[in-house]
């Protein structure tokens, strides 16, 4: 019975968030724009200031790994919107929050994240970017200059916060995914 309540929980809050997700729109384009100065706030605290944001601050915190976020200087965080999450699957969504894959959900998480500080002009086409795990994210430019990191867009780019720097994605990073560009 307690497990059966546990996992009813755990389908709401799902719901919750896939709900939230699937009804923002949001071009990414004035985020932050009644902030004086992003440089005063780290990463993880401007991303939660922005309610388009939310289903990924949300899986940062279910993920454990909100500490590493707010104590890490020198990182580069790809941010997706909240529609960018209109894609997974409710069944992917529930299976990446359900607790008992906080591993696959931390994983996930980190896709986000680079341990260095990058602009959008550091990004190089065809580059290949390696984290903690054995896969690689492809990195793609396009001849309108826009750059592609695991498949997602960058729509916003280069937003300082007092540890890192923001790039708003319109996709989730996938590993080993790249946008092919026909010249």
């Amino acid at each position: 019975m307690k497990k059966r309540i546990q996992n009813l929980v755990t389908l709401s809050l799902t719901l919750l968030f896939f709900n939230f997700a699937t009804n923002a729109q949001w071009s990414g384009q004035k985020v932050f724009e009644n902030i004086d100065d992003t440089k005063n706030y780290t990463t993880l605290e401007l991303a939660s200031m922005d309610p388009n944001l939310s289903t990924f601050v949300n899986l940062v915190n279910l993920s454990g790994l909100t500490p590493s976020m707010l104590m890490t200087d020198e990182h580069t965080v790809f941010i997706p919107t909240n529609d960018a999450f209109r894609d997974i699957s409710i069944e992917r969504f529930s299976e990446l929050t359900n607790p008992g894959n906080k591993t696959e959900l931390m994983e996930f998480v980190k896709y986000h994240i680079m341990p260095t500080k990058n602009m959008k002009v550091d990004f190089k086409d065809d580059q290949v970017m390696t984290g903690p795990s054995p896969d690689e994210i492809t990195v793609t430019r396009d001849t309108y200059d826009n750059v592609f990191i695991g498949g997602a867009k960058i729509i916003r780019s280069d937003i300082e916060a007092s540890n890192g720097i923001i790039h708003i994605v319109n996709d989730i990073i996938v590993p080993n995914r790249s946008i092919f560009m026909i010249d």
